[in-house]
């Protein structure tokens, strides 16, 4: 959970609170997953470099916006980015022989489908368009070594993929 405080002593107090809290019930917090952040608009405004942190697959900091003011953004932790795109590629490689090109490019196009459906929030298209494109050069990469010779180039999977669309990214959620 994320809680948010006017200030340092009020976190500092609350995390306290909350350790009391959670012992009543032999639940303890994990420290490594526990921190306290810098997240002020008005610091941010002064130069004092905000922190960042990791919440639910995002990464939370504070941004510019089209006209220069300060506000909160987010986009998919990089973490979370590598570990989807190696799940895609052992998908893509366990697959290959499984079935056709068209009956696997349905299933890839729903796995693509639910992740913009949970990543296409607020300021993370750009995200979410770049793991789209990712995900496909990989799927390209791993149906291309179905067999000893290249099935199609990429202008061949283009106009197939022309044929059969990615889902189109668009924000789906609009968080602030």
């Amino acid at each position: 959970m994320v809680i948010c405080c006017r200030s340092k002593e009020d976190a500092d107090k609350i995390l306290e609170d909350l350790k009391i809290r959670l012992v009543r019930f032999s639940l303890e917090l994990s420290m490594e997953k526990t921190k306290i952040v810098s997240f002020n608009y008005k610091q941010a405004k002064a130069g004092v470099k905000q922190e960042t942190f990791d919440f639910l697959g995002f990464t939370f900091f504070i941004g510019k916006s089209r006209n220069g003011q300060d506000i909160r953004k987010l986009k998919t932790s990089s973490k979370r980015f590598k570990s989807k795109l190696k799940k895609v590629e052992d998908w893509c490689q366990a697959m290959r022989h499984r079935g056709n090109l068209k009956s696997l490019w349905k299933i890839f196009r729903a796995k693509l489908r639910g992740h913009i459906q949970y990543y296409a929030v607020s300021f993370n298209g750009h995200e979410v368009s770049s793991f789209c494109y990712e995900s496909t050069r990989v799927f390209f990469k791993w149906m291309n070594r179905r067999s000893q010779k290249r099935s199609f180039d990429w202008k061949e999977f283009t106009r197939f993929m022309e044929r059969y669309p990615l889902p189109e990214v668009t924000i789906k959620h609009k968080l602030f």
